[in-house]
């Protein structure tokens, strides 16, 4: 009962598209911790209306224009999410785990993805979603919410991703800013220009200590750091359902 059309990205960085799943039917894998709190990293990307690539993400056009299949490492396989990105939510389509890395076009998830999507006429081409279209998937079993609700994640590691997100756009922000490339301030911190690039896309593999260190390093004080912490506390994903 889906969607038509193709990925745009949201007015403001700092904005949340909802997470839209079929009730009862696309359900959250049986994750550990580490790639429960990663899942959620990369879905608040793409909720913030950012394109992921390849190694996380990659597209399926299999299913049907527009879709994508995210990557997510756990202990011994890899989960895959099946999503669509509208311009005013992310439709999670199909979850599973494989331990190969091909999805090839006769999986049995692909074909259910492509059963789930329906013409609808809720189209919208930017900002949030209107209400007669969240009542109208409501009605028709599909659930309108949250990163935090899809996921099952706690109210402190749904904190920690947001935390991340934030910190990780203020280094982005403070470098441009002060005039700085990214290879100049790869040589300041020790590291990489891949690195830094990675660092202010949001990478999961990015540890908060790294973040912490690259806002020091650009002269961010104590005062300020907390300041940028606590206006990530404020955009917690949960209100993006609202």
């Amino acid at each position: 009962m889906l969607y038509k059309d193709g990925l745009h990205r949201v007015s403001k960085p700092e904005a949340g598209k909802p997470i839209v799943w079929l009730r009862g039917e696309v359900k959250t894998p049986p994750f550990s911790k580490e790639a429960r709190t990663e899942a959620g990293y990369l879905l608040r990307l793409l909720q913030r209306g950012e394109t992921l690539e390849l190694p996380r993400s990659r597209p399926m056009p299999a299913i049907a224009p527009r879709c994508h299949e995210l990557r997510v490492n756990d202990v011994a396989v890899t989960f895959r999410i099946i999503y669509r990105a509208d311009p005013d939510a992310v439709v999670i389509l199909e979850v599973f785990s494989k331990k190969t890395w091909q999805t090839t076009r006769s999986h049995q998830s692909l074909q259910t993805s492509t059963a789930r999507l329906r013409p609808t006429d809720g189209r919208t081409r930017g900002g949030g979603m209107k209400k007669r279209k969240r009542e109208k998937l409501k009605a028709a079993g599909w659930a309108v919410g949250s990163v935090q609700e899809f996921l099952g994640l706690s109210d402190a590691d749904a904190a920690l991703i947001e935390m991340k997100l934030t910190l990780s756009r203020t280094v982005r922000d403070r470098r441009q800013r002060r005039g700085i490339s990214q290879i100049e301030f790869a040589k300041r911190l020790g590291s990489s220009q891949s690195r830094v690039a990675k660092m202010e896309a949001g990478a999961p593999s990015v540890s908060m200590d790294l973040l912490v260190r690259s806002l020091l390093l650009l002269g961010t004080s104590a005062a300020d750091l907390a300041k940028a912490i606590r206006s990530g506390e404020g955009r917690k994903d949960r209100r993006t359902a609202a």
